[in-house]
């Protein structure tokens, strides 16, 4: 056990690029269930998921995939229903292929970049989940640990621990009250995680067609071709002229002018 959390702790490990596709699905129907587990285990609410049933809905289940190819730490590229997210490690470029916003690659992070942050970054899961005796396994063709867990509530030290994953993007994308994970065993990267409610399946993310450490182009993680930038900077003078504040008058380097100036338009 001590084994795996150093392994899933190191993650991503000595992984030097993945390339391949992140599916997810979740039953919508369920994520009220889960929130409402949770915040009796809590206390409070501590989830932000997303999605929730009502009554009427046709829709019981959300299904999405994306394509992804990384290079850590700070190199990435998404694309996910026609959404582009893109950072060579000095910028990152966010939108579609025909406009995108630029920005300081040092206002994100891979860890922050949707499922395929928390895949390859799942070290905080250790401190927040008690997990079971692991299993060698399979999966898309590596080798992996497969092992069942759930919120570890032993002691005020492993209570703060699971607030603090449970409150951050873990719970929001890992959706469950019990879980089960499959572990790359090399690099300790998830390839798959499924969430249960009283034993049924809620969530499940997989990693599929993944092929890790082939070479990659630098043009990978760049703007897409022929994309018009825009810089934050211009996308928040527009706004502010929008709203009749005059951008000349704010330093938009300034957060806190920002936010009067906001403000004081609305």
């Amino acid at each position: 056990m001590r084994d795996l959390q150093a392994l899933v702790r190191r993650a991503p490990g000595p992984l030097r690029s993945l390339a391949g596709g992140v599916s997810t699905w979740t039953h919508v129907e369920r994520l009220d269930a889960v929130r409402e587990r949770l915040a009796d285990l809590y206390g409070y609410d501590v989830t932000t998921l997303r999605g929730t049933a009502t009554v009427g809905d046709e829709e019981t289940e959300s299904i999405s995939s994306a394509y992804v190819v990384v290079a850590p730490p700070d190199r990435w590229r998404i694309v996910e229903r026609g959404h582009v997210e893109a950072c060579d490690g000095d910028r990152i470029w966010s939108g579609t292929a025909t406009l995108v916003t630029e920005s300081p690659a040092d206002q994100a992070s891979i860890r922050e970049a949707g499922v395929i942050g928390i895949c390859l970054y799942p070290g905080p899961l250790v401190s927040g989940l008690l997990f079971d005796t692991p299993e060698a396994g399979e999966i898309q063709g590596r080798d992996c640990w497969v092992a069942g867990g759930t919120v570890r509530l032993t002691g005020e030290a492993e209570l703060s621990a699971a607030l603090a994953v449970s409150g951050g993007r873990h719970v929001r994308e890992f959706v469950g009250v019990e879980h089960r994970f499959w572990f790359d065993t090399e690099t300790g990267i998830v390839l798959r995680h499924e969430g249960f409610i009283d034993g049924e399946r809620c969530s499940c993310i997989e990693l599929v067609d993944v092929v890790v450490d082939r070479p990659v182009s630098p043009s990978e993680f760049g703007a897409p071709p022929g994309a018009v930038r825009r810089s934050t900077h211009e996308l928040l003078r527009d706004h502010l002229a929008d709203l009749g504040v005059d951008p000349d008058l704010v330093d938009l380097d300034d957060p806190d002018q920002v936010r009067r100036a906001l403000r004081g338009a609305l």
